[in-house]
């Protein structure tokens, strides 16, 4: 077997050396021939697809967080090659929904021996940007701005900005057009999810990333009490279930933000946004998952 990893050498607060070190011996144990590819932000896209050709690797692992494994995703889109996840970022959205296991070891194990694999649908927002887990508009990508603006790290990064991000979002309005159907709501934030629950665990729907449709989750407020709670247990502003009760499932929606809000697409701030057009993309790759996924 051949294994490509794809991997990000800033993700989470792991030691990158000794994973790497881990990895090889892992695999030189089973047999298996490997290579690394190591992501640096400047022409990942074209490096990935050509060591895909060079290599002819039996699968592909995504080592880093929701950013590196939408990035491997989208560049094997139609591929038949199954795609790993080695979940080494901070909260690890999509690997948290299909149940991959955050040791090390039992990843691995999974990475080299599984043979399962699920289809794995894929979001496309504004005909320019792939979506592998979710996106969302208003507090929690203003949480995504501030973050990555001030450089940091791991949870505690995010539970510096939580409450300052509560405090400054606005209400937002957003009318949203999914199958001949126009809905109008009013919150704090919109999800769209191709995954049933953010990478702390916290439930958005009953959703799966095998379906064919997405969910569109409505938050109408967020009680900074229970967020200070959160901040300080599971550093999460999500924590009430009922905030997530207004949903609606849809193939392909557009929605229309007033005023312009923030939107974050995989843990990567993008900008404000005053429109977004979401589709699906059914069955885009394989994944390999436990056999317990669900």
């Amino acid at each position: 077997m051949r294994l490509l990893f794809v991997m990000n050498p800033s993700s989470g607060t792991n030691d990158p050396d000794g994973i790497i070190r881990s990895l090889q011996t892992s695999a030189a144990k089973a047999g298996i021939e490997t290579r690394f590819l190591f992501t640096t932000g400047e022409n990942d896209d074209v490096a990935i697809k050509d060591v895909v050709l060079s290599f002819s690797p039996d699968r592909i692992v995504a080592g880093g967080g929701d950013g590196t494994v939408q990035l491997v995703a989208r560049n094997i889109i139609g591929l038949q090659i199954p795609m790993a996840i080695l979940p080494l970022g901070s909260a690890n959205g999509l690997a948290t929904a299909l149940g991959i296991p955050k040791r090390l070891e039992d990843a691995m194990q999974i990475i080299i021996e599984q043979k399962k694999t699920i289809p794995l649908d894929l979001l496309r927002l504004n005909d320019n940007h792939i979506c592998i887990h979710l996106c969302d508009i208003g507090t929690n990508a203003l949480l995504v701005k501030n973050y990555e603006e001030a450089g940091d790290k791991g949870m505690l990064g995010y539970a510096r900005h939580l409450i300052s991000s509560i405090r400054d979002s606005d209400l937002v309005q957003f009318e949203i057009r999914s199958d001949g159907k126009t809905h109008t709501k009013e919150g704090y934030m919109l999800v769209v999810a191709n995954a049933h629950k953010y990478g702390t665990g916290v439930q958005i729907s009953e959703g799966s990333v095998s379906d064919g449709m997405f969910e569109i989750c409505n938050v109408q407020r967020i009680d900074l009490e229970s967020a200070v709670k959160a901040g300080l247990t599971a550093i999460n502003i999500f924590v009430d279930r009922k905030m997530f009760s207004d949903v609606i499932k849809a193939r392909e929606a557009y929605i229309r933000i007033s005023p312009a809000a923030h939107l974050q697409v995989d843990g990567e701030y993008i900008g404000e946004v005053t429109d977004l057009k979401v589709e699906i993309i059914s069955s885009a790759l394989n994944v390999i998952v436990p056999d317990e996924e669900q």
